[in-house]
């Protein structure tokens, strides 16, 4: 006699027991797994560009050798600039401090004339600030020696891309699925990763041309943040702050200003043409997912936050429901 099928509520408790040990250990193991999945967001990024070189005429080989060509050398003038652009921020880190205990001491003299006591708001920290500052700046400086394995994995899987126009699984099978979650998956981080690029670019011309120190660090700070939900407000501050400090309020409020438009009509005029409707999550959803995955990989989790809720949102429904498949596939087995 066959056995009873598990009740969904048995599936759904076997479900969430195992993806609590999943998120366990890709909590343990978080440096390796945010490697792994930086260079495939990285590599997504760059699958429209072989799509676009295959589209041209080239061959699968040559496309893909080009496109890594260019992704290694490109990759090696960015980590070059990134570590040039971190040292000389953590070495102008005292002249911030007092540019900002200066800024802080002429307001509270502005308010103190007008009768108004905020000595203990507009005093805080200054060393400590610069610490913290300082530990995060070391912190990423370290984290780029890790970016030679990260360009390798990102030629490995540019080379694994399937060539355009290949066979496509069966839809109804497994391997069918995680095809068009991948496909899905890569669509979201290609556009968004070519959007930001975009958006980057336009934000470090904004920079050069206010005089923002370190340009070439806040704008990859932007496209990394372009991938969170409203990121860019978050990408703004930093390079803000700087200018602020190094050139008075006059070029702040230009960067801020011109920085703010551009990305506002960038987010929600020109990226909803271009990716179409949506992403087909609620907002409580990607908030949420925000907040787990940041938890689970730390910072860079809420970068990988959006597309690894996509590929879960589609590949969730099949194990959940995937004892009613059976049945219905071979009816004959209850006669």
């Amino acid at each position: 006699m066959a056995s009873p099928l598990p009740s969904p509520l048995h599936r759904t408790v076997l479900l969430v027991a195992g993806l609590t040990v999943i998120a366990a250990g890709l909590h343990a193991a978080a440096g390796m797994v945010n490697l792994i999945l930086v260079s495939t967001l990285v590599a997504m990024t760059l699958a429209p560009v072989l799509g676009l070189l295959e589209r041209r005429g080239l061959g699968h080989g040559a496309a893909v050798a080009l496109t890594t060509f260019g992704t290694l050398v490109g990759g090696a003038l960015l980590v070059s600039g990134l570590a040039g652009g971190l040292a000389g921020l953590q070495d102008k880190l005292p002249a911030y401090q007092e540019a900002l205990a200066g800024l802080l001491g002429g307001l509270d003299a502005q308010f103190a004339s007008r009768g108004i006591a905020i000595h203990d708001v507009l005093k805080p920290d200054t060393a400590r600030m610069l610490e913290m500052v300082r530990s995060v700046a070391a912190g990423t400086l370290g984290a780029l020696g890790y970016s030679v394995f990260a360009l390798i994995i990102v030629s490995l899987i540019l080379a694994e891309l399937p060539e355009r126009g290949a066979v496509e699984a069966d839809a109804s099978s497994l391997t069918g699925q995680f095809s068009a979650v991948g496909v899905s998956v890569r669509r979201f981080v290609g556009l968004t990763g070519m959007m930001g690029a975009g958006q980057a670019a336009v934000n470090l011309l904004v920079m050069l041309a206010v005089g923002t120190d370190f340009p070439l660090v806040w704008a990859v700070l932007f496209f990394l943040l372009n991938f969170v939900p409203f990121g860019f407000v978050l990408g703004m501050i930093p390079p803000l702050i700087v200018t602020l400090l190094e050139h008075g309020p006059a070029r702040a409020g230009v960067l801020l200003g011109v920085t703010f438009v551009a990305n506002f009509i960038a987010d929600n005029v020109v990226k909803p043409k271009v990716m179409g409707s949506g992403l087909g999550l609620s907002p409580l959803v990607i908030v949420f997912s925000l907040m787990v995955w940041s938890f689970i990989l730390g910072p860079v989790g809420a970068i990988l936050a959006v597309p690894l809720t996509i590929a879960l949102t589609m590949t969730l429904p099949r194990f959940t429901a995937g004892g009613a498949a059976g049945p219905a596939a071979t009816p004959e087995a209850s006669r």
